[in-house]
């Protein structure tokens, strides 16, 4: 029900004037358009008194009144949240200018025009009608993420202790046998996606060339002075043309930057024609990347949505190859992700290795029927199911999970394109990578907790099910896979100095250790083996990463206690060095 239905009756006008013959024209225009004129009044504790009384749906304003302190009157009428129309006579100084800036439902010129003044009667009831719309609507969310908020927070503290509590039971105990069993679940996940991903994939039916889509690329930038200029050239040099015409346009995002990025996009646009700027200003700023790629959308023209990062590198093929994996049915596609500066140092390193095991699981949901996830940069989705899912949530800390489950749970379809690759920088200091993760691993549990309850009732297969809860619970099992991996060396360390001497017994069928012990290599091997690396730099990621993954550990419980103690959500965005600084 919209504003004006909820209205008793006709809508109810005010005038705040004392000039007869305007009084006599607006009441006359008022019911003859079918509102009814409630009077007036010109003197302030008057007018005050019959508003209140009133509760008018629209009030006139007459500058041309004397004896009126009309921008302290308009900011006192603000309390009333009544829409005001302004109506001004041959009087144009500094305060009707200040007014006419600050109101937001127009104004009026004598002599009054009957059909000009019934038109903004209507439009400015309307516009109110909407923003009070929308104010309830954001009230409603906030309330929807306060109330999120809260049981991920009990839900956090549920996990914490139920881990915490089988890993002491099992040190004083000294049995782990019931972990082996519990870890049974990932390791047949992961074996099976190892052995998925190995199968080539189905190929893509390309566009016709006079049929390739309008393509859309969002970049949001917040402080990235040092990246931005390569990467909207990078973009902006695709080789994406129908015709002789570029058929892709760059939006760039500029939220509330403090640097020199926006004078660096001022610069880029004076050659780059296809690049579009949006600047985002305080308060509006800094509030969530998923509010950030929403605005873009609106001003967008792309058929096609594509997501980069502010430091992203792509060949001038990228577009071109990716955009024919969305061709039919299919709602998304993630491309691979590699790192430019990768031999920087040992976490560069591993990001990269890191980046292709991720690649490689989505390879095998690809293979089992284009069920594989959005990542935050090399993301394309049809605009058409983006709006259709309910757009990004601007409160999600990982917006691009939580758009994935959403298209998921519509039956929608993701693809993996390894193809073609963004190259991003990756986080070369301790500090900053965990920051980064815990915000992942906070996107991760906040899909987990919030989505767990529709991804159970949603009208799909089990098999989408049991995909979905997979991806999303990683992060919840790898305090205790990795607990068991520790379990496992300190026993083999115990056994080889004290022989037949067991630390924390792990009596399960050898069978069940086994695999467990062996379900992390499949995977990663196959990952690694796709680069064609020499054999001794394929042993050394081997172990490199395998050493590297133990951070999950740590990484678990900051992640609980940050989603334990937080107050909101915010956009915590990876800070880039660019290529200046390596």
């Amino acid at each position: 029900m919209t504003e004006l239905e909820l209205i008793e009756g006709k809508p109810k006008i005010f005038t705040i004037s004392s000039d007869d013959f305007l009084l006599s024209q607006i009441k006359e225009y008022v019911e003859d358009y079918g509102y009814e004129d409630w009077g007036s009044a010109s003197e302030s504790a008057d007018i005050f008194s019959k508003i209140d009384t009133i509760s008018p749906n629209l009030i006139f304003l007459d500058t041309e009144e004397e004896g009126l302190d009309l921008l302290s009157l308009t900011g006192d009428l603000e309390l009333f949240n009544v829409p005001i129309i302004i109506i001004v006579g041959a009087l144009f100084d500094e305060t009707i200018d200040k007014l006419l800036m600050s109101n937001p439902f127009g104004y009026l010129l004598k002599p009054l025009d009957k059909d000009e003044l019934q038109r903004s009667m209507a439009v400015a009831l309307k516009k109110h009608e909407q923003n009070i719309m929308n104010v309830k609507l954001a009230e409603d969310k906030i309330r929807e993420k306060n109330i999120e908020l809260m049981i991920e927070k009990s839900d956090s503290s549920l996990l914490l202790v139920l881990c915490v509590s089988l890993i002491i039971i099992a040190i004083l105990s000294r049995n782990a046998t019931w972990l082996q069993w519990v870890l049974l679940i990932p390791t047949f996940a992961m074996l099976i996606n190892s052995i998925v991903s190995a199968k080539k994939q189905k190929p893509v039916v390309k566009y016709e060339e006079d049929e390739l889509p309008f393509i859309s690329v969002f970049i949001p930038a917040h402080n990235e002075e040092y990246t931005i200029e390569p990467t909207v050239r990078s973009v902006c040099n695709s080789d994406y043309y129908l015709g002789e015409e570029a058929n892709f346009e760059v939006i760039v995002i500029n939220d509330g930057s403090t640097d020199r990025t926006g004078e660096i996009l001022a610069e880029l646009k004076k050659d780059l024609p296809q690049l579009k700027i949006v600047t985002r200003h305080p308060p509006r700023s800094g509030k969530g990347k998923g509010f950030v790629l929403n605005d873009a959308l609106t001003l967008s023209k792309g058929e096609i949505i594509g997501v980069f990062d502010a430091d992203t590198q792509i060949k001038t093929d990228y577009l071109y190859t990716i955009v024919q994996y969305l061709n039919g049915d299919i709602d998304g596609v993630q491309s691979r992700v590699k790192m430019w500066n990768r031999n920087e140092n040992y976490l560069a390193r591993m990001q990269h290795v890191e980046f292709a095991s991720f690649g490689n699981t989505l390879t095998a949901k690809d293979n089992l029927g284009s069920t594989g996830f959005l990542g935050g940069n090399g993301q394309f989705v049809k605009k058409s199911s983006i709006i259709e899912s309910g757009r990004w949530d601007g409160f999600a800390v990982t917006e691009d999970l939580n758009l994935a489950i959403k298209i998921m749970l519509n039956n929608g379809k993701i693809r993996y394109c390894g193809e073609c690759a963004v190259y991003q920088e990756a986080v070369t200091e301790w500090r900053a990578f965990f920051r980064q993760r815990v915000r992942w691993a906070i996107g991760n549990f906040e899909t987990l907790f919030v989505y767990l309850p529709q991804i159970l009732r949603a009208k799909i297969s089990v098999a989408r099910k049991f995909n979905i809860i997979e991806h999303i619970s990683f992060y919840s099992f790898n305090l205790l896979i990795f607990f068991g991996f520790l379990v496992t060396l300190i026993n083999a360390i115990s056994w080889f100095f004290f022989h037949d001497f067991t630390v924390i017994r792990m009596e399960a069928p050898f069978i069940v250790g086994f695999l467990s012990m062996i379900a992390f290599f499949p995977g990663i091997i196959i990952a690694l083996s796709r680069d064609k690396p020499s054999v001794t730099d394929f042993l050394k990621d081997l172990i490199k990463y395998y050493i590297y993954c133990f951070h999950l550990i740590p990484l678990f419980f900051m992640t609980m206690y940050t989603m334990m103690t937080r107050k909101e959500r915010k956009w915590a965005k990876t800070e880039h060095k660019g290529r200046k600084e390596q």
